[in-house]
């Protein structure tokens, strides 16, 4: 398997939970869709062409990140108007809040079994065709390392990453066999049913989401009872996974 890691920093990032409207709330990590997105605008694809780019190669693919904290942002816009005469602030304007990530590092991690692939992915992460963001539009992504041939290794320890699945349930359901383990409960969902799919209408046309998958967003260090693959780069494991 070839392999690569593209370390990323930003100011701001924005991972839009699903579950919530109004107010936009950020998930702690790059959601799989963002990532896809992501590596599309590198490779200076329409978001329906970085879809079919994934889904036509054996890819897998994996997310470290932190972040200094989180602030909120007041944002107005108008809905689509027809008409500037009969245009009314009042009725025609939305307000919402949406929450950021704050001066973010990521380390996205790609693997494949072919070399062309890994190669074009270092070739387009070097060499950017489209600007890169971090969720919004404005919030630019600075690439600070990009690097290939990385040490795969397996690992129970995990922080900081996405997990394919829900980490708790399959960890309780080894519990009775493999009793060593160590993981937690927090105030935010680790467990998240994410889209890893949408329907377009054309390349850059309104879209649907077409298939969801469960993941799990880990934080602060859990021990697992089972062992998950993926690759080590500065002493950062960052376990992989199939969309």
């Amino acid at each position: 398997m070839k392999n690569l890691v593209v370390e990323i920093i930003s100011q701001t990032a924005s991972f839009r939970n699903p579950d919530f409207q109004n107010f936009h709330k950020s998930l702690d990590l790059p959601p799989p869709t963002t990532i896809v997105g992501l590596t599309g605008a590198a490779l200076g694809l329409s978001p329906l062409q970085a879809q079919e780019f994934f889904e036509a190669r054996d890819l897998k693919i994996g997310v470290y990140g932190k972040y200094d904290g989180k602030c909120s942002d007041t944002w107005k816009y108008n809905k689509k108007i027809r008409d500037m005469r009969t245009y009314d602030p009042g009725k025609d304007g939305s307000i919402i809040q949406k929450e950021h990530l704050v001066h973010s590092r990521f380390i996205i991690a790609f693997s494949s079994e072919s070399p062309d692939v890994i190669s074009k992915l270092n070739e387009s992460f070097q060499n950017p065709k489209y600007a890169l963001t971090m969720g919004n539009s404005d919030s630019l992504a600075f690439v600070k390392n990009v690097e290939t041939d990385l040490p795969s290794i397996s690992k129970n320890e995990v922080e900081y990453c996405i997990l394919k699945g829900d980490v708790i349930d399959n960890v309780m359901s080894l519990a009775s066999e493999k009793l060593e383990f160590s993981i937690y409960h927090t105030s935010e969902p680790l467990t998240y049913d994410l889209p890893i799919k949408f329907q377009y209408e054309s390349d850059y046309g309104k879209r649907t989401v077409s298939e969801i998958g469960t993941f799990s967003m880990i934080g602060k260090k859990m021990k697992l009872n089972y062992e998950v693959d993926g690759l080590t780069y500065k002493n950062i494991f960052i376990p992989l996974f199939h969309l």
